[in-house]
């Protein structure tokens, strides 16, 4: 990815800037606001161009990734206040496509993939199949303690993971 010096992150915005324009402009319904988003997801891309793998995702699709939570964290922050100028009460619906959730799916499934196996199978049972913490522990042959700890530390790894993949709560 060619995001080294300011050259770089000049040539990702005349590449992608105009695209990205469009996602957040439909997004958020707000030019200014869509501006900035674009201006943030480059930034980003250029500060962070290390965690740029091109074995798990093109670049334009990185991009993306970074441009849908910045919309829908701005979206929240919007939506704090839903009172418009004028005095009208502003609707509040989440924006959803088909994107937005096929990228928050990968990124689940990566964060997962990425835990310890032992993590990755109490957070199966428990969070996925939806067993009780003794159920966990009688199908995996471990204690109920051992069930909860695991759990406590794959929780605070997939947190820990979603957050340098983008991802806020």
């Amino acid at each position: 990815m060619a995001v080294s010096g300011e050259e770089g992150a000049r040539a990702l915005y005349r590449t992608y800037g105009d695209e990205l324009y469009g996602f957040a402009l439909r997004r958020l319904n707000d030019p200014a606001l869509a501006e900035e988003v674009v201006q943030d997801v480059i930034l980003r891309a250029w500060r962070h161009a290390d965690r740029f793998d091109p074995e798990r995702a093109s670049e334009r699709t990185w991009l993306f990734e970074i441009a849908r939570n910045l919309t829908t964290d701005a979206f929240r922050r919007r939506s704090v206040r839903p009172v418009s100028a004028n005095g009208e009460v502003v609707e509040r619906e989440e924006p959803l496509d088909a994107y937005a959730q096929a990228a928050d799916h990968w990124q689940i499934e990566a964060a997962v993939a990425a835990l310890r196996p032992e993590h990755r199978e109490v957070i199966q049972l428990v969070h996925f199949e939806g067993l009780s913490l003794s159920a966990a522990g009688a199908r995996a042959g471990i204690p109920v303690g051992t069930v909860k700890s695991r759990c406590f530390y794959a929780l605070r790894s997939l947190r820990e993971l979603l957050l340098e993949a983008g991802v806020t709560p």
